[in-house]
């Protein structure tokens, strides 16, 4: 280990270059600045886990829905749907696919916790939608039940887009 590694260990940077003998007083470094780096780091780092672990949530959410939906079809009797058949196919192009994307980007996007909340609950709603669009289906009844279905989570992504395009017009604000 060199000197100057144990001197910035100890919070102190270079000595200062000044010929007369009273000079020699280490300088503190500016913690301030290297904060700044490291809370960047750790935000990207943590940014990243947290796009990661909801792609992998919803990956295993898709998986779920094409296990049930064959499940519900072998007791079926032959009967299908295809809101059943196609339901995971929501949670994989509506959260897997884009947080993957995002997990895997140089300098993601930095999502509000309000849209996020509001963009899981509408995929939620959706899948729920398809489910029981396809237990009306498949039971061979007809019902408009499931259109508020969507019609509540058309306004929960609806919702998530727009806090979201509000969160960044604010952040962009205080930047610019």
């Amino acid at each position: 280990m060199y000197t100057s590694d144990i001197n910035i260990r100890k919070g102190y940077d270079r000595m200062p270059v000044n010929n007369s003998r009273h000079s020699r007083q280490p300088q503190r470094f500016n913690a301030f600045q290297s904060y700044q780096r490291d809370t960047a780091r750790q935000r990207t780092i943590t940014v990243h886990n947290r796009y990661a672990k909801t792609a992998l949530a919803y990956a295993a959410v898709s998986a779920f829905c094409l296990v049930f939906c064959a499940i519900y079809e072998i007791f079926s009797f032959g009967e299908h749907s295809l809101f059943m058949r196609m339901m995971f196919m929501v949670p994989l192009l509506g959260g897997a696919a884009p947080f993957g994307l995002m997990a895997v980007s140089e300098n993601p996007p930095s999502i509000s916790r309000g849209a996020f909340n509001l963009w899981n609950s509408g995929l939620a709603v959706r899948v729920s939608g398809c489910l029981v669009r396809g237990i009306i289906e498949i039971s061979g009844r007809v019902s408009d039940y499931d259109n508020y279905y969507w019609v509540i989570s058309g306004l929960f992504l609806i919702l998530a887009f727009l806090m979201q395009t509000v969160a960044w017009r604010k952040n962009n604000q205080r930047k610019g």
